[in-house]
């Protein structure tokens, strides 16, 4: 048939395969021109030219029904040209995330390092984010001794613990390396029991005290809030108002009804000292990593550290009932 070509003969002209053309035509997004007697399809130079399109559109990442859609006028074109665009933006994001990971195994130190890497890095990202929260959630059960606490405070450790982990499915490559750091934390018996024991301090003043989660949680919320407005105002430990709010702090933390002395301060200090080491330092800030919704909890303990720590040093005739003179 002049004018017209075979199947065959397309496929020649155009690289696509027999297979290709055929399903094309069964979906109906390039119909044979006609069809013989015979059933064989044939094809002209204008079916042609929409194939090489169509392959063009295929081979920059359009699905079969989305240029189906375009050819049709179904959508417009600058619409798929733009969802398009937005997909290879997040391919592009996605291969630079993998590059970065295997540059990173590359870089570890021994031998066999480098799979044992990518195998963790694996297993962080084929886990649910709930799966993430629950192994962190029960690992932190065993690991920060909480059995002898009031089932209230149990809870709010464990809402805390499951609030470590991001509900993001996806995590950036520095996220997927501080799990990867984290969960062998976690792993290590000597890190669970140097937790448990540095912990175990803080936990026999809740217990001693009695204190009521349910009073405790609000004010405790207040004052992180008051702090952190007062670090977005500019506002240091030479401060009155963050001196006053650090005091508080304590106040709280130690259950006192009576206004805290230097010495109490001083002895804040030296038990939250006693409580942290280099590797549970880390601990925190990997954490931070996995779940930045934390760094301004983060920021506030460090303010206050920060502030108990300057109010120490001041002299004692600076010093008043329940805080420091600001003359």
């Amino acid at each position: 048939m002049e004018g017209y070509y075979s199947i065959g003969e397309v496929s020649k002209m155009t690289g696509a395969t027999i297979k290709t053309i055929r399903y094309y035509d069964e979906v109906e997004l390039l119909p044979a021109s006609t069809i013989s007697s015979t059933g064989y399809r044939y094809y002209n130079d204008e079916d042609i030219a929409q194939l090489e399109l169509i392959l063009l559109l295929r081979y920059l990442g359009f699905a079969v029904q989305d240029i189906k859609q375009m050819l049709q006028h179904e959508v417009p074109v600058s619409t798929s040209i733009q969802w398009q665009l937005e997909a290879i933006e997040q391919q592009i994001v996605h291969l630079d995330r993998m590059k970065k990971i295997l540059v990173q195994a590359l870089e570890q130190q021994h031998r066999e390092a480098p799979l044992a890497y990518l195998h963790d890095i694996a297993d962080v990202v084929h886990k649910s984010s709930r799966q993430r929260q629950q192994f962190i959630a029960s690992k932190m059960q065993q690991h920060l001794g909480t059995e002898g606490l009031p089932c209230q405070w149990r809870e709010h450790i464990l809402t805390t613990c499951i609030g470590f982990v991001p509900k993001e499915q996806e995590l950036s490559e520095s996220q997927l390396h501080a799990w990867s750091r984290i969960s062998t934390m976690l792993d290590d018996p000597a890190f669970a029991l140097e937790m448990k024991q540095k912990l175990e301090p803080y936990w026999e003043a809740v217990s001693n005290q009695q204190l009521d989660h349910s009073l405790w949680g609000k004010p405790y919320a207040a004052l992180t809030s008051t702090i952190l407005a007062l670090i977005e105002a500019g506002e240091n430990e030479r401060s009155a108002n963050m001196q006053q709010a650090a005091l508080d702090y304590v106040q709280l933390v130690t259950g006192s009804v009576t206004p805290i002395t230097r010495e109490q301060v001083c002895s804040f200090l030296e038990q939250a000292e006693a409580m942290t080491s280099a590797r549970i330092q880390l601990w925190w800030e990997l954490i931070t990593t996995l779940n930045p919704s934390l760094a301004p909890g983060a920021q506030v303990q460090h303010m206050i550290a920060r502030t108990l720590a300057y109010l120490v040093r001041e002299p004692d005739e600076q010093w008043i009932a329940g805080g420091v003179s600001s003359t």
